[in-house]
């Protein structure tokens, strides 16, 4: 039987690189010294769209949760998926006010529905720093920009829990965190600044295996899956919150694992009830799907 680091070469050298990666995941999962093959590979099959890059995940089978984590974490259990792209960083606000158009409208002009979530945010006051990630942003806000930018070919959206964790992972399997077992450290991950109260630059910190920036810390991203705490076991699933994955800087090292699983209420700033209850803390990035050649 060939082996997986023999495989994916063999596929590369033929023009299959989606194949070839996901033989190279396997082959890293196995130990298999790829790092460098694997990386040029990856960086081939990214994607930049609108602004942002996108990194490739190939498709295949990985191992989602954890035996170490809260019960909600387990049990550990095999998950199959299909290739996909999950953007380099999460969204700053530079990137989203130009997605959703949003520019200071003329002296005396209404604004833009949605425009003062930029405007008059304070958060974004507070770090005067565009290029950060978007924070104190609803789940149904990020759900908007998706609608906003899919097409009939190429479509957008949360990644679902399931493509966050695989993507999280970088290729390695059942470690705690996006580099392995090691625990957090301010070099790695931005993390444990309660009273800080600031967001560092998710560059500042290295990539993963996938090529993605901070997916330990940083700001809390939404998922497209609702919260259900026996899901794992197999319950039918539903709720009232949506899940949230990755910690950020202001939470402890248990909760920037890979596996760890928070919830909060998917509402948007247009509901009056939600009030001022965003959270400095909660992001997004963005998921890319398409057809074969788009």
């Amino acid at each position: 039987m060939t082996d997986p680091l023999t495989l994916a070469r063999d596929l590369a050298g033929s023009g299959d690189l989606p194949g070839a990666a996901s033989a190279y995941d396997r082959a890293y999962a196995r130990g298999f010294e790829v790092t460098d093959e694997r990386r040029d590979l990856l960086d081939r099959l990214a994607v930049e769209e609108h602004g942002i890059r996108f990194r490739y995940v190939p498709a295949g089978t990985f191992l989602m949760g954890s035996t170490d984590g809260d019960p909600d974490e387990s049990p550990v259990h095999p998950v199959t998926l299909g290739a996909y792209w999950l953007a380099e960083t999460p969204m700053t606000w530079a990137a989203y006010c130009d997605l959703m158009g949003w520019e200071p409208p003329p002296i005396g002009t209404p604004p833009e529905p949605g425009f003062h979530l930029y405007e008059q945010n304070k958060i974004r006051l507070q770090y005067c720093e565009l290029e950060t990630p978007m924070v104190s942003v609803g789940w149904q806000d990020a759900e908007e920009l998706c609608a906003r930018l899919s097409t009939a070919d190429v479509r957008y959206s949360l990644p679902s829990e399931a493509e966050w964790e695989k993507a999280a992972r970088g290729g390695l399997a059942g470690r705690r965190y996006p580099w392995g077992d090691d625990p957090p450290t301010p070099d790695r991950c931005d993390f444990d600044r309660f009273a800080e109260f600031s967001i560092r630059a998710p560059d500042t910190f290295p990539p993963n295996g996938y090529g993605l920036y901070a997916m330990s810390g940083t700001v809390w991203e939404w998922t497209s899956d609702w919260y259900d705490s026996m899901s794992y076991a197999g319950s039918a699933g539903g709720g009232e919150e949506r899940v949230l994955r990755g910690g950020s800087w202001s939470d402890c090292a248990d909760a920037v694992t890979v596996s760890f699983r928070m919830s909060r209420g998917s509402r948007s700033w247009r509901d009056a009830a939600w009030g001022d209850h965003f959270a400095p803390n909660i992001g997004f990035r963005l998921c890319r799907k398409a057809e074969a050649g788009a």
